[in-house]
Order: C-alpha cells, then sequence, then structure tokens
C-alpha cells in the first residue's frame, strides 16, 4: 500500500477510535474528533514506509468523563499479527499505570495463544481487539444504524 492510502486509511481508523471512546463516555476533545486528513499528517507523519507515523505513535490515553480514575489505553500494534508477547507487553504497561481497560486494534489478527491470554486476563484486565478494516467506517453514523447507548451497570443488571 503506497504511503498516501495507508496513512488516509491510519486516519481513518483512529479517528473512529475516537469517535468509539467518546461514545463509550470517555473524554475526546471535539478537536481530536474533527481531526482533518491534514491535521493528521502534521500531527504524526505522511509517511508510515519510514514510520512517520509509526503505529506506536498512535497510542491513545482516555479518561472517563465520570471518573477520570476509569482510564482507557487503545494500542496500535506495529505487527501485521499479534502474539502473547505483545499481550504481555501491554498488559505490563496497564499494570504499571494503573489501568485496566484497552482496545488493542490490530492489522490481521492475533494468534490462538493471545486470545486466549485476553480471556486469562479477566476480569482484571479487560482487551478488547478490533482489526483495523472493521474500523474504516463508523457504523454508528450511518442513518440505518439506530443510535447505541452504553448501558450502566445497574441497567446491564436488569437486563440479565
Amino acid at each position: 500500500m503506497d504511503d498516501d492510502a495507508e496513512t488516509y486509511k491510519l486516519w481513518k481508523v483512529r479517528k473512529t477510535v475516537m469517535c468509539l471512546c467518546h461514545d463509550r463516555g470517555y473524554l475526546v476533545t471535539q478537536d481530536e474528533l474533527d481531526q482533518t486528513i491534514e491535521q493528521f499528517k502534521i500531527q504524526f507523519g505522511d509517511k508510515p514506509s519510514e514510520k512517520q507515523p509509526s503505529r506506536n505513535d498512535l497510542t491513545i490515553l482516555v479518561a472517563h468523563n465520570d471518573d477520570p480514575t476509569d482510564q482507557m489505553f487503545v494500542f496500535f500494534p506495529e505487527d501485521p499479527k499479534i502474539g502473547i508477547k505483545h499481550i504481555r507487553t501491554y498488559c505490563k504497561r496497564m499494570q504499571e499505570e494503573n489501568i485496566t481497560r484497552a482496545i488493542i486494534v490490530v492489522q490481521a489478527g492475533m494468534t490462538p495463544s493471545a486470545k486466549q491470554s485476553l480471556m486469562d486476563m479477566a476480569p482484571k484486565y479487560i482487551l478488547e481487539q478490533f482489526l483495523e478494516s472493521e474500523l474504516l467506517i463508523n457504523l454508528t453514523e450511518h442513518d440505518l444504524v439506530p443510535e447505541h447507548v452504553v448501558m450502566t451497570p445497574e441497567e446491564k443488571k436488569r437486563t440479565s
């Protein structure tokens, strides 16, 4: 993929992730939600083939609106497919910074052992995995998709 196409893809994915964080009640500025491709290039670069931006540069840390101590990382691994070594690295960083929730945006998926380690980490650490291709379009902005609302813990208990 050429640099222009890769830069565009990374911008779209990061923009969708920002919306996802905002929709979940995390503090995301309007500037971050409205970031243009040109602003993205200025902030991160436009030569992915030269690691500008590197996916690691796109890492996000957000705090929840209702509880600033409830923070979440969004990781963008460099490797197309990630394994258990990556999961351990992310969990170590989460442990060091006392953060229990994260999203991992992968290019081509995870090894079976990495997926198993995600389940083994729960409930202490909650790590969700999304493919970049799933985040190229923000489905919640589509006209035919009903508005998504994050349920409170009390609402979850009532529906189960």
